[in-house]
């Protein structure tokens, strides 16, 4: 068994191929276990690594090379350059939504003064926390079904000293009182129940209530686009991050619910990522 750092980052890089990744979630997970900062490994790599810190480096590297998602691992992953806490009972955060975080907030002027935002299915409450930082005087709720996911929510928050954020347990928009949101925002469930991705691919490791969108991954969207519109004020804006192959899909389903100025935006990759439309303003 390897005993130097510089050997056990070989060992783990080695082990987790063929990921593009391999070096880097090997120098992580060492990094977890000896407790230091990543780059330090680099001053350090001759350093000696004790029996028992070896043995919890080779748990790790066996969970990752399973497909266990590194931010799990690790009980953290970075969103809008920022570190947040992660487990087992929320969405690992992707690149992509940080699109739907970017389309929100243009729409949310200068510090965000009396903007009223809800951000459905929120789990770590990436979404809610960045808003709130970007627009510190915005009100927002954030809405998820699952307790757990709201512990981690509220974590991240306190962490961020968001004030700003309020946490609520509920079904999408149901029991909400507040019928006034300039907008509502959601990176809802929406693989289908029978995608093969859901067993054969890293996501088997996340939680399922926050990846299916029941047998056509529409489920989520279609309670979430019929509720809205008694929740916007006149010219509130829907905004939904989705899969590659849904946004033409999404757009009927927005015009069917009245909507209006209906656009999909596209990630770096040239796919259709953010769709999002406006109550009509003539409409109470």
């Amino acid at each position: 068994m390897p005993v130097t750092v510089a050997e056990l980052v070989m060992h783990g890089d080695r082990l987790l191929r063929p990921s593009e990744s391999s070096r880097l979630d090997a120098e992580l997970l060492l990094a977890k276990v000896l407790d230091r900062d990543r780059l330090v490994l680099y001053r350090e790599s001759e350093f000696e690594v004790a029996p028992p810190e070896r043995a919890r480096f080779d748990k790790l590297l066996g969970e990752r090379a399973a497909g266990r998602p590194v931010a799990q691992l690790l009980g953290e992953a970075e969103f809008w350059s920022l570190p947040f806490f992660i487990d087992a009972d929320v969405l690992v955060p992707r690149p992509e939504t940080e699109l739907l975080v970017d389309t929100v907030l243009e729409r949310i002027p200068g510090s965000g003064g009396g903007a009223m935002v809800t951000d459905l299915g929120t789990g770590s409450g990436v979404i809610a926390v960045v808003v709130g930082l970007e627009r510190p005087e915005a009100t927002i709720i954030a809405i998820d079904r699952c307790g757990s996911a709201l512990r981690t929510a509220r974590k991240n928050c306190i962490r961020h000293g968001i004030s700003g954020v309020h946490l609520l347990r509920a079904d999408w928009l149901h029991g909400l009182h507040t019928t006034h949101f300039d907008i509502i925002v959601s990176n809802p469930p929406y693989v289908a129940a029978d995608d093969l991705l859901l067993s054969s691919s890293d996501i088997r490791f996340e939680p399922k209530l926050a990846l299916v969108g029941g047998s056509d991954g529409f489920a989520a969207f279609r309670a979430i686009v019929s509720q809205a519109p008694a929740y916007l004020k006149p010219g509130g804006l829907l905004c939904v991050e989705h899969g590659y192959h849904q946004g033409s899909q999404l757009r009927r389903l927005f015009h069917n619910h009245g909507f209006r100025q209906i656009a999909t935006k596209c990630d770096l990759a040239g796919l259709e990522r953010v769709t999002l439309g406006q109550k009509d303003s003539r409409r109470a």
